[in-house]
């Protein structure tokens, strides 16, 4: 329904700015945190990957905010 398209560190903004878009409801929920249980991680640990995820993050809002709003159907109308 939102028409997401975005896969990696951008996907959490693009659903926000979709919602908003849609003048959807949104309802925080809590969740509990946790240690990571294993592994590293590819984004905070490197420069690089900050880099990386920051730029995702950044062409993602462009890419969202730049879109034209999709034109009301015939059927929205009646």
């Amino acid at each position: 329904k939102l028409g997401m398209r975005e896969e990696t560190y951008g996907w959490n903004l693009e659903m926000q700015m979709r919602a908003a878009r849609s003048n959807l409801r949104v309802l925080e929920v809590p969740v509990n945190h946790r240690r990571r249980a294993g592994g590293e991680s590819k984004v905070s640990d490197t420069l690089r990957g900050t880099f990386f995820a920051g730029g995702r993050i950044l062409i993602t809002f462009a890419r969202v905010a730049l879109e034209r709003a999709p034109i009301a159907s015939a059927q929205n109308k009646r």
